[in-house]
């Protein structure tokens, strides 16, 4: 039976870039800053208060509801997005000649992207406060007000650079043989599943979704300690 996590040949390795010395602890820090992202992601979104009702006032509402659930929701997803954004760039050691300047100029866009994505979630907390002491009306007035544009490109460009460049990453890592092409592509569906209405099984779904980015990151970790 065909592997589909195993690459066609061997890609490779941390261990083959001793001769750039490159620090073991590096490849340990960015391949355990990897596994944890789509964990951190899972769980955040399962702590997620679900909202009832559509649009700004409903989502207000639903974070105002259960303000701890909120918080830790927020939290886990905030350090899941750090985490992405401090793994990725290591991803850079496990190419060789084939997919380097590919797979660099990916990682770089989605360490971009998850550090604009971290910095966004902190309206959750304000949004919080805004549910639990103004009026409805008030809450939304001050939300709007706060997404000016700046804040809307900074919204678009963090969606565009994580939502596509996570995949484009990990077609990279495909073309580079370190991950099989057969799993390259499951983290655009990563971000699609949600649509769907699911709840927690597509929170629950987003870590098998991100195989490649986990496998990568179990193959920095191996690399590290065989070095």
């Amino acid at each position: 039976m065909t592997d589909l996590f195993a690459p066609a040949t061997r890609a490779e390795t941390p261990s083959d870039a001793a001769e750039r010395q490159i620090p073991r602890g590096l490849f340990r820090f960015a391949g355990a800053a990897l596994t944890a992202f789509p964990v951190l992601f899972a769980a955040g979104m399962v702590f997620s208060p679900p909202q009832t009702e559509e649009g700004g006032a409903g989502y207000i509402a639903s974070l105002a509801a259960d303000p701890a659930a909120s918080i830790l929701s927020a939290n886990l997803l905030h350090y899941s997005w750090v985490a992405l954004a401090l793994g990725v760039m290591g991803l850079i050691g496990l190419v060789g000649r084939r997919g380097r300047i590919w797979v660099s100029l990916a990682a770089v866009l989605v360490a971009f992207g998850s550090v604009q994505m971290s910095g966004l979630l902190l309206s959750d907390w304000f949004l919080i406060a805004a549910g639990n002491t103004l009026e409805m009306e008030q809450a939304l007035a001050l939300d709007g007000a706060a997404k000016e544009l700046s804040v809307v490109g900074w919204l678009i460009s963090a969606q565009v650079f994580t939502i596509l460049g996570i995949p484009a990453l990990t077609l990279g890592l495909a073309r580079a043989r370190v991950v099989s092409w057969w799993i390259a592509p499951l983290p655009l569906l990563a971000f699609i599943v949600p649509m769907f209405n699911l709840g927690a099984l597509a929170a629950l779904a987003f870590v098998p979704l991100m195989a490649p980015v986990v496998l990568a990151g179990l193959k920095l970790l191996r690399g590290a300690a065989d070095r």
